[in-house]
């Protein structure tokens, strides 16, 4: 359209106003959630979500009961010498074992005999030398005897009883070493895991079709209280053994000699879930050098059972050398053994045990 002053006005079609509109309250739209904030700046993504960790199917130790993995279960058994001199105090990996035995070598100091089915401490000792009556223990597990040479006695029986996996460290010196910051022979240390690696490499694999069995689904609520339990090996050697219920850990606590026994490398104190007192005959071998003691533990005896502050009557029976040891009550029924570690400590009957009173000679 011309007007007076021969300009031309332009007038947008009625169309594009409305083009204009829609695109103002498209954006108007699109602002809103995010208030003020540029549609178009960048935003940090969600954060994945967590990928759930399959659960590692787990099974009871067939003999302390406490949950493993069930590949643990293909694994042989290990049976460690562990020395108890008072310079062996404090050891190492005691705690990780499933049973432990307690019993005099020479004079009246006691030696361990420490069964490792699941345990894998880092750090095993001191290890010592084999006594016949801990190689009869240690054949119950079907398992590799690990120790530091051995009495004139327990080699007879290693070389006659070729079917023993002989984990001698005389032999195999790799899985070992020295603890310089200790005095020899209170110094020779292995490990579980480098135990096993040569347990594979002499093709010694494989678990026990039968395994002694300290567990139940019971747990003992009979029987005279016992809170705390003195016991001397007798002989020579003065060791004073105490045992201590301690309520918070549901289990026993170790006095040697008056000092608590704990692990040298974490510092936490042994807890006994189960006693056993075993009752056995022992006497010095004739013309032994070291006056090395003859303890048998073939045939059958009593004891005393021990658990949740409770004390029982108990009888052992085991038929030949390589037979796994039946504890039963006076009754012949199984033992109701806690799930835990089992102390069993195998007395000579000249010995003496008390429980919560004065020290006397005792079942």
């Amino acid at each position: 359209m011309i007007g007076n002053t021969g300009t031309v006005k332009y007038r947008p079609p009625k169309h594009a106003w409305i083009a204009v509109v829609a695109l103002a309250a498209s954006f108007i739209l699109l602002i809103l959630p995010t208030g003020c904030r540029n549609p178009f700046a960048y935003r940090r993504p969600a954060p994945p979500r967590p990928v759930p960790v399959p659960r590692v199917p787990t099974t009871p130790c067939p003999i302390d009961g406490r949950p493993i993995t069930t590949e643990l279960l293909l694994q042989r058994p290990l049976a460690v010498m562990i020395e108890n001199s008072p310079d062996a105090r404090p050891q190492n990996g005691v705690n990780d074992a499933c049973v432990v035995y307690e019993a005099i070598t020479e004079g009246g100091i006691t030696r361990f005999l420490a069964i490792y089915y699941h345990g894998a401490p880092k750090m095993i000792g001191p290890v010592r030398s084999a006594r016949p009556h801990f190689i009869d223990l240690a054949r119950e597990y079907d398992a590799a005897f690990v120790h530091c040479g051995q009495s004139q006695e327990a080699l007879e029986m290693l070389t006659s009883t070729p079917q023993i996996y002989n984990l001698d460290q005389m032999k195999y010196g790799k899985p070992f070493r020295r603890d310089r910051s200790r005095a020899a022979p209170h110094n020779l240390y292995t490990s579980a895991d480098k135990l096993r690696a040569l347990v594979k490499q002499q093709r010694w694999g494989g678990s026990p079709a039968v395994l002694p069995i300290f567990t139940s689904d019971r747990m003992l609520t009979d029987g005279a209280p016992a809170e705390t339990i003195d016991i001397d090996f007798h002989g020579g050697v003065k060791y004073k053994l105490r045992l201590v219920y301690d309520a918070g850990r549901g289990g026993y606590l170790r006095y040697m000699d008056g000092k608590l026994q704990t692990d040298r490398e974490t510092g936490e104190p042994a807890v006994a879930k189960n006693i056993l007192i075993q009752r056995v005959y022992s006497r010095q071998f004739p013309g032994s050098k070291y006056h090395t003691y003859d303890v048998t533990v073939t045939g059958s005896g009593g004891g005393i059972f021990i658990s949740n502050r409770r004390q029982i009557p108990m009888q052992w029976s085991k038929t030949w050398d390589g037979a796994i040891t039946s504890y039963t009550d006076a009754g012949g029924n199984a033992l109701p053994f806690q799930s835990g570690q089992t102390w069993i400590e195998v007395l000579p009957m000249e010995g003496k045990v008390s429980i919560n009173g004065p020290r006397t000679a005792a079942h």
